[in-house]
């Protein structure tokens, strides 16, 4: 079966965004198990094995929509829109958690929070985001419950 040249786009828009959440989530669960990698800080990846979890997750439902329309099938454009929902979802947590903060550091004055800035909280989660928020404006009329994605 051909790829089409819209699932093409597809295709490697989901390779690079699940290159790019699987490497960050591998880096950040290897600096969780205490392991320094010099990049952490420059791309400000906490050491945190859950949050690596989640990008490891997301790069695995990309991954995995790769192969799908790689192969042919239609269905992996199902798991490239899961995929921008997901990181979409997380990177928005992440937001909310930074404003959160915000509002303890500088509204409440809180002393946990004395020198803190957004920095402090920035994780890979949000800026990667913003290949799939460009994705999902991109195609976000074709992201539909009804069967009818599959028909581009």
């Amino acid at each position: 079966m051909k790829t089409s040249k819209s699932n093409k786009n597809k295709m490697l828009f989901a390779l690079l965004a699940g290159i790019l959440y699987a490497i960050s989530g591998l880096i950040q669960i290897v600096a969780g198990f205490g392991l320094e990698i010099g990049l952490t800080d420059a791309l400000f990846i906490p050491a945190d094995i859950f949050g690596g979890f989640i990008l490891l997750v997301i790069g695995s439902v990309f991954l995995f929509g790769v192969k799908e329309l790689n192969e042919g099938l239609n269905e992996g454009v199902a798991y490239v829109y899961v995929g921008i929902i997901l990181a979409l979802i997380f990177a928005g947590i992440y937001v909310l958690v930074i404003g959160a903060n915000a509002l303890e550091a500088y509204v409440i004055l809180s002393d946990d929070f004395e020198g803190w800035t957004p920095l402090d909280d920035m994780k890979p989660g949000i800026y990667i985001a913003i290949i799939p928020l460009i994705a999902y404006f991109s195609w976000k009329s074709k992201m539909s419950l009804a069967r009818g994605y599959l028909d581009e």
